[in-house]
C-alpha cells in the first residue's frame, strides 16, 4: 500500500498566484484525479472513499483543494470556474504521467467535462470520465436562473450574495464574478460538443 504525499504548488502568476494543496497517492495507471464540488474539499467523504479505493487497488489517486477551499490558499470569493479549471489542469499536468480518469462531483463534474473536452482537442484524451451528480452550467442554470429579482439586484449591486446551504451553517457566498465568468464555460447551449 502506497503512502499519500502532500505537495504545495503555486498556480498563476503575479496577483493571480495562489497556493494549491495536493495529496498524491502513487500507484499504477490509469491514475485518478478527484475534482470536488463547490465549497467542498479533498477531505470529504467521496474524496476519502476514492483514496481508500486507490490504496486497496494500487491505483494512483490525486486529490487537491481548489483555491479558497480546504488547505489551499486564496479567498473563496476570488474563485471562478475558469480559475478552478486552471488549477485542475495544472495539477493533472504536473502529477499525472499519462492520461488518467477524471472523477468529478457536482461542480467538479462540470470541471471534469471541461478538462476532458480540452484534452480531446489536444489529442491527449482522458482515460475515463466519471461524473457524480454533475452540476454542468451550475452558475447559470442552478444559481442565476433560480435567484429572485431581489437576489439578482443584490448580486449586481454588491458583487456578492450569500446563499443558504445544507453544507455550511453560515451559507456560502456567490459572487457576480463567478456568475459572469461562468458564462465563458457554458456547455448545454453549444451546438455540438
Amino acid at each position: 500500500m502506497s503512502e499519500t504525499k502532500r505537495h504545495d504548488i503555486e498556480v498563476g502568476k503575479g496577483a493571480e498566484a495562489r497556493g494549491i494543496a495536493v495529496l498524491e497517492r502513487p500507484g499504477r495507471a490509469p491514475g485518478v484525479l478527484w475534482l470536488g464540488g463547490y465549497y467542498s474539499d479533498m477531505a470529504g467523504t467521496k474524496a476519502e472513499a476514492l483514496d481508500a479505493w486507490g490504496a486497496e487497488s494500487g491505483h494512483a489517486v490525486l486529490r487537491f483543494d481548489y483555491s479558497g477551499h480546504g488547505d489551499s490558499g486564496g479567498e473563496f470569493t476570488d474563485g471562478t470556474i475558469g480559475r478552478w479549471l486552471e488549477e485542475a489542469e495544472t495539477v493533472a499536468a504536473r502529477f499525472m504521467k499519462e492520461p488518467g480518469i477524471l472523477v468529478g462531483s457536482s461542480m467538479g463534474g462540470w470541471i471534469a467535462l471541461l478538462m476532458a473536452l480540452r484534452l480531446r482537442v489536444r489529442e491527449t484524451p482522458a482515460a475515463g470520465l466519471v461524473l457524480i451528480a454533475p452540476a454542468i452550467d451550475m452558475t447559470e442554470r442552478l444559481m442565476w436562473a433560480n435567484f429572485s429579482e431581489k437576489a439578482r439586484g443584490e448580486l449586481m449591486d454588491k458583487g456578492v450574495v450569500n446563499r443558504a446551504s445544507d453544507y455550511a451553517e453560515e451559507g456560502y457566498p456567490i459572487t457576480r464574478r463567478l456568475i459572469e465568468e461562468g458564462r465563458n464555460h457554458l456547455l448545454f447551449d453549444q451546438p455540438s460538443i
